[in-house]
């Protein structure tokens, strides 16, 4: 006699779909009244770059030769005092000239707080950037160094959403160098042009005084239109 052998019938399950996420509406009160972290700046950071978001994006561009390290270098220090910071130097990477820079600016007085990456490719450092207890703040020097186009910089700003992103770039005349550059002058909150020792600060979050990197230098790059460019009526490539 044969053994009736009974299968119990396989049950399929549908495949979850995601429901695509729709946009809020809120009222101006809503917008108005948000409670966000802000970065509570003194002195003459909050001069130039008023009270940024936590998130904030940043982005410097200049010359080379015009105190572009040295203020960027000013700024990371003023950073640590709100969190942790790397700095991805994809260009000079450990070099002598960063060494001297990192001296002048005397960054061993944060050295809890600063990390220099050497030559760390962009990916490594987004991957490095979303582990637990990761740096507050990054900085990408430069743009064209890193190879990203801009929508890979659009992704990545949504997944480092908590971050801090500080982008270098190099210039061409008065303006960032290539589209991707361009396109990122555009979209962060906090655009800085740096020629001769002073850097033009175009803040969405106050401020907006020029920052002076050094007062020496500037005084003898600009000359007679030193105290015009301090005091904001003038900046080449600019009509007032």
């Amino acid at each position: 006699m044969e053994a009736v052998i009974q299968s119990n019938p396989i049950k399929q399950t549908k495949p979850k779909i995601e429901k695509p996420k729709t946009a809020r509406a809120y009222s101006a009160s809503q917008v108005m009244n948000k409670k966000r972290k802000v970065l509570e700046f003194e002195g003459k950071f909050r001069d130039s770059f008023g009270t940024p978001e936590i998130n904030a994006t940043w982005f410097i561009w200049g010359q080379s030769g015009n105190g572009k390290t040295r203020f960027t270098l000013d700024l990371c220090k003023y950073l640590t005092n709100f969190g942790k910071l790397d700095y991805d130097s994809l260009e000079e990477g450990d070099a002598l000239s960063m060494a001297i820079a990192l001296r002048d600016t005397q960054m061993n007085e944060v050295e809890g707080k600063f990390r220099l990456l050497d030559v760390m490719p962009f990916e490594d450092l987004v991957k490095r950037l979303s582990g637990k207890k990761q740096a507050d703040f990054a900085v990408i020097d430069s743009v064209q160094y890193a190879g990203f186009d801009y929508e890979r910089y659009k992704e990545v700003k949504q997944q480092l959403k908590k971050k801090s992103l500080i982008f270098i770039s190099h210039a061409q005349g008065n303006n960032p160098k290539g589209n991707t550059a361009d396109s990122i002058r555009y979209d962060a909150g906090i655009k800085i042009h740096v020629v001769g020792y002073v850097a033009k600060v175009k803040s969405r979050y106050g401020g907006n005084v020029p920052y002076i990197i050094w007062e020496e230098g500037a005084k003898k790059f600009w000359g007679k239109k030193f105290n015009m460019v301090k005091e904001g009526k003038y900046w080449p490539g600019e009509k007032k």
